[in-house]
Formats: C-alpha cells, sequence, structure tokens
C-alpha cells in the first residue's frame, strides 16, 4: 500500500455518513441532481462513497474474509470519477482524496486474489500485447504522422484513441501538421499503466512505466502532450518525474494564441472529463478552445460537479450496462441544453458517450476533432 494503515482508518473515520457527497446541488431552490453514478444505478449504501469506506474498514480490521460477489461488485463498479471528494471538500475539510482511497482498497483486494476476471484478462491482453485492448497491429489510426525524431514535442497517442477512437490520434496529427508544429510520436509506445493501476493491479503497471520512461528519455523530447486525460494523469501522478512538461492537447492549443480557425456554427455542450478536470484541474482550457470554433452552452452539472461519462475505472469493460447508463444520463442532459452535439477532451469520454447517444440524435466530438475540422482549407 502507498498510504499506511492507520492513515487510512484516520480518514475512514473522518467520514460522517452524511452522503451529501452524493448530491450535486442541495440548494433549497435549486434541483437536487445526483453526483454519484454507481449510487444512483445501484441504489445501495455500499455503492455510495460512505458504503465503500465501511467495507475498507471492515477488511482492514478483519471482519470480511470472503470475497463475495456483492463485495466485489460494491468495490469495482466505480469509475473512481472523484465527485464525491470534491463535493465533501466544499463542506469538510477530507483528510485523503477518495478515489486514492478506492484505488488503495482495490490494491489491497487483488493482493488477497480478490478481483475480477475481466481485469485479470485486461493485464493478460497488456502483457502479450503492450495495449489494453489485444490489439496486435500498431495502431488503427489512418493519417501518416510525420515523426521526427529529436524534436521537442512528443505526442503520446495512448491504447484508445490508437486502437478505438482513432479520429481523435488521427485530428490530432493534422493539427499539429497544419500548424507547423515539428513532433514526435513514440516507436514502441506501450499502455501507460492506468487501467492496471486503477483497477488495483500495481506491480502489473511497473514494467509499462520503465519502459515509457525510457522510451522518453531517449526521445529528447521536452514538453509531451496528450489527448488522453487517463494518459496524462497517469504520467502526472503515477510515474516519477521525468524532467519533461507534460500538457494536455487543449492546454497546448490555447498556447497558440490566434490558430486562425473558422467558426463551425454549431451550438454544442461541454462534458468535463472526470481526469482532467476533478483530477488534473484543467477546466478552462477545452472551453477556450471549443468557443473559438463553436457556440458552448452550459449542462446543470459541470466543472467540479460534472456528472461522469461512466468509462473509468474499470467499469467500462466490467460492467457494460452500467456504463452506457451513466453515459446515457449525461447524453439526456445534453439534449436538456438544446444543443446538437456534446464535446469532450477523452477518448474514453467519447467513446462511451458516443455509444449511448446512437439513437438520440445526439453528436459526440472530442475537441481536437472540431479544431482540426475549423483549420481545413
Amino acid at each position: 500500500m502507498k498510504l499506511e494503515r492507520e492513515e487510512i482508518l484516520s480518514a475512514i473515520y473522518h467520514c460522517v455518513k452524511c452522503k451529501l457527497c452524493s448530491i450535486s446541488s442541495f440548494h433549497p431552490t435549486e434541483e437536487w441532481l445526483p453526483l454519484c453514478p454507481s449510487g444512483r444505478f445501484y441504489g445501495y449504501q455500499a455503492f455510495y462513497a460512505p458504503g465503500r469506506l465501511e467495507i475498507f474498514r471492515e477488511i482492514l480490521e478483519g471482519e470480511l474474509s470472503e470475497p463475495t460477489e456483492g463485495l466485489l461488485n460494491a468495490v469495482y463498479a466505480c469509475t473512481l470519477c472523484g465527485a464525491c471528494y470534491e463535493k465533501c471538500k466544499q463542506i469538510t475539510s477530507v483528510e485523503i482524496r477518495l478515489p486514492e482511497l478506492f484505488e488503495e482498497l482495490r490494491g489491497v483486494l487483488v493482493n488477497k486474489g480478490w478481483f475480477l476476471d475481466t481485469h485479470r484478462k485486461i493485464a493478460e491482453k497488456i502483457k502479450e500485447t503492450r495495449n489494453a485492448y489485444g490489439e496486435k497491429d500498431k495502431y488503427k489510426y489512418e493519417y501518416e504522422a510525420k515523426s521526427l525524431y529529436g524534436t521537442d514535442v512528443l505526442y503520446y497517442i495512448g491504447c484508445t484513441a490508437r486502437y478505438r477512437v482513432p479520429e481523435i490520434a488521427d485530428s490530432m496529427l493534422q493539427i499539429f501538421d497544419k500548424l507547423g508544429i515539428k513532433y514526435q510520436v513514440m516507436e514502441d509506445e506501450w499502455c501507460c499503466g492506468s487501467v492496471l493501476l486503477r483497477t488495483g493491479q500495481v506491480e502489473d503497471a511497473k514494467v509499462l512505466m520503465e519502459h515509457n520512461i525510457e522510451e522518453i528519455k531517449r526521445s529528447g523530447a521536452k514538453t509531451v502532450v496528450f489527448t488522453c486525460p487517463g494518459c496524462l494523469k497517469t504520467f502526472e501522478k503515477d510515474y516519477p518525474d521525468m524532467a519533461v512538461e507534460l500538457v494536455h492537447s487543449t492546454q497546448l492549443l490555447t498556447r497558440l494564441g490566434n490558430m486562425k480557425v473558422k467558426r463551425l456554427g454549431m451550438e454544442v455542450a461541454y462534458h468535463d472529463p472526470c481526469h482532467l478536470g476533478r483530477d488534473l484541474g484543467i477546466y478552462e482550457e477545452p472551453r477556450a478552445v471549443l468557443k473559438e470554433v463553436a457556440d458552448v452552452k452550459a449542462m446543470k452539472r459541470e466543472r467540479e460537479q460534472a456528472w461522469c461519462c461512466g468509462s473509468g475505472g474499470g467499469v467500462k469493460s466490467a460492467y457494460g450496462e452500467f456504463a452506457l447508463w451513466s453515459a446515457g444520463e449525461r447524453i439526456k442532459e445534453a439534449k436538456g441544453a438544446g444543443v446538437e452535439a456534446i464535446v469532450s477532451a477523452c477518448p474514453f469520454c467519447k467513446r462511451n458517450l458516443r455509444e449511448a447517444a446512437e439513437n438520440e440524435g445526439m453528436k459526440v466530438y472530442d475537441v481536437v476533432e472540431l479544431v482540426n475540422r475549423s483549420l481545413e482549407g
């Protein structure tokens, strides 16, 4: 464990079980909206943050000794979105980030051999192919990267943009070329290890981290750009300091100032990815970039209190129905804002929201897709 046992128990006992962390707004004149996807979907106390903390306490104090199906579901059917922590932080002096505690809980369970076959199989795929999807091809994006080794900027693409939403990688690569930014991509990019770390399989992630660190050092890059907030968070929070700058694509684009983009005549809502917003505090840059190309309307739950798309923390792979339900709730919220498209800045968010929106008449984009389109011609 990264945290000491007594430190964890102190944080657990700090929770008074008020459950205000499950409500996005409790002002008496406003609508009370839910904030915890797993608690809302499953409806049991064990699926809310206070219930999960109680499970952790019982395990640490020896009161739970068998891995029942209900126990595993309560622990792993959580997207680690961090909304509970942000709400708790508003009303109390919370000691430790709740997502960090829940990751520790999963690590304890993995050490006991109590984890899901689905997550075990992901680890096996990564060992075999060095990506989370078990893909044996090097990538599935179509744009030919004009990679110049030795340049200062390195684009770390990530498994999901390489294999499941390649249009994000295609768009970012085209943006580099259209704006005349010299860049490189990793010749041998491995999974960042995020999915393993979030599901408690910490030891399996170490070999990936060591490889990526060496490859980035060898590249000579000074800045590493990410379109995947999950990858960025992992490099920022879990990797040792590599003495390179780590930035999200929207941060890079805001630095460029006037990109001479054309407005697209669209009304859109921006969906805050949990890793980008709550984990890394990046709220303004995606909005600033998006406002250059489209009219942006607000949804009811935004920024620190944004509703999670349902894709993170290993949920998409293990609890598909729950993941799509959560994304569907977000699509409803976007429709309520009267927009034609919902835009995020995360491959995981785009993939899950797109699946949920298939029959809803709602378009789903990543910010870099719209920027790339606005630069065309």
